[in-house]
């Protein structure tokens, strides 16, 4: 890869002034960049900077329940209000009964907004219980033991996040870990997809055959947190791909994968252990199939947008042509034009018709009267009258 310039630099920072610091990967051959404002990744490629695709962003294509649910939400309101008004009893031109109308649209707006409370203060349960499990691995791998000791005197403050943390705590000690990494980035040169993977680990079989089907010693294993209230498919592909990218890049071989809902209320562990080559290998063909659909969508969403600004443009240009049309015959100016001097109605410097028939208008009865002032002042001079046409 050829190197970048200063001047190619500084116009990149420009155009992306939220990026970080470079990541480098395959032995310090290929550079990637993040912004975390947009939460997206860029592989440096001379002086351009490629978008990459996000792991994540990827399996979310699989989900399309939010748009279905917002429009059955919007249904339910209305029905709920509509049943109560007409459950209520009749007479809605009476007072109190507008009063308790106006009440329940106020409870209904209200209503409305509780997936989305409920959904931000999950997200920052989740968020307070990753920080600090991420700096309790940290910590460990420092060989931290004042830190570590620090931290788990320091529980977050949401009691739901620190239930997660110590169901984190839990699972280590069960599974013998010994980490080896946290919040590593992985990025896959072939496919252009990168990811952050929440731990990698040197893990133990446990004496539970609901968790570990078998007993093992010292697997390599890619660790993914989860504080939902459900484990869903798409963990097994993203981390699948997570594993994918780093054996591609390393050439080691993982073993396992875990993906661990952390309990929000119980303080409990849910794994999803997953062994075995095959296992793996149908999951990675679940990602990518997933990232072909991510990439055809958006190719064709692309291609449609493309149509959408041909389409906009025509009728921008065909709406500014019938209006400059209208204007041609009769301007904004027009109404209050006096016609004194020759006005400038259009960028060329030309006239509507409105206004250049006043202007002539005016100019013509100009001209006669002074035609007329001359007429009369050479008749004086030469010693005649005009004869008395009445």
């Amino acid at each position: 890869m050829s190197d970048i310039s200063t001047e190619e630099l500084d116009g990149l920072l420009k155009q992306y002034n939220h990026l970080e610091e470079s990541i480098w990967f395959y032995d310090h051959t290929e550079e990637l960049k993040f912004n975390r404002k947009t939460w997206t990744w860029y592989r440096v490629n001379g002086g351009t900077l490629e978008r990459l695709y996000g792991v994540t962003g990827v399996v979310h294509i699989i989900d399309k329940s939010a748009p279905l649910m917002a429009w059955c939400k919007k249904r339910c309101m209305e029905k709920l209000r509509r049943l109560m008004v007409e459950r209520a009893g009749s007479g809605s031109e009476d007072a109190l009964m507008q009063l308790y109308i106006g009440t329940l649209d106020e409870i209904i707006k209200e209503a409305k907004r509780a997936d989305e409370e409920e959904k931000d203060a999950a997200c920052d349960t989740g968020h307070d219980a990753h920080e600090w499990i991420e700096q309790y691995v940290k910590a460990t791998l420092r060989h931290d033991e004042a830190r570590r000791e620090e931290l788990l005197a320091k529980f977050p403050q949401d009691e739901r996040a620190a239930n997660c943390c110590i169901g984190m705590l839990t699972w280590s000690a069960n599974h013998n870990v010994r980490w080896i990494s946290t919040e590593r980035p992985v990025y896959s040169r072939k496919h252009k997809c990168v990811g952050t993977m929440d731990g990698l680990a040197l893990v133990d079989g446990c004496d539970d055959r609901l968790c570990c089907s078998s007993s093992f010693k010292d697997r390599l294993s890619v660790i993914d947190w989860k504080t939902s209230n459900a484990l869903y498919i798409e963990y097994l592909f993203q981390t699948a791909c997570y594993q994918s990218n780093y054996e591609e890049e390393t050439g080691e071989t993982i073993e396992d994968r875990w993906v661990i809902r952390l309990g929000k209320e119980d303080a409990e562990f849910d794994p999803w252990h997953v062994e075995g080559r095959e296992s793996f290998e149908q999951d990675w063909r679940g990602y990518y199939n997933a990232l072909q659909l991510f990439i055809s969508v958006h190719e064709v969403e692309d291609r449609i947008d493309g149509v959408k600004n041909v389409r906009r443009a025509v009728l921008k240009e065909r709406a500014r042509a019938a209006k400059e049309a209208e204007h041609r015959v009769r301007c904004p100016k027009a109404d209050d034009y006096k016609g004194i001097r020759r006005s400038k109605c259009f960028e060329d410097g030309t006239q509507c018709q409105a206004c250049t028939k006043i202007y002539e208008e005016k100019h013509h009865e100009s001209t006669n009267r002074t035609a007329g002032k001359v007429q009369r002042e050479v008749h004086t001079n030469d010693g005649t009258e005009t004869p008395d046409r009445g």
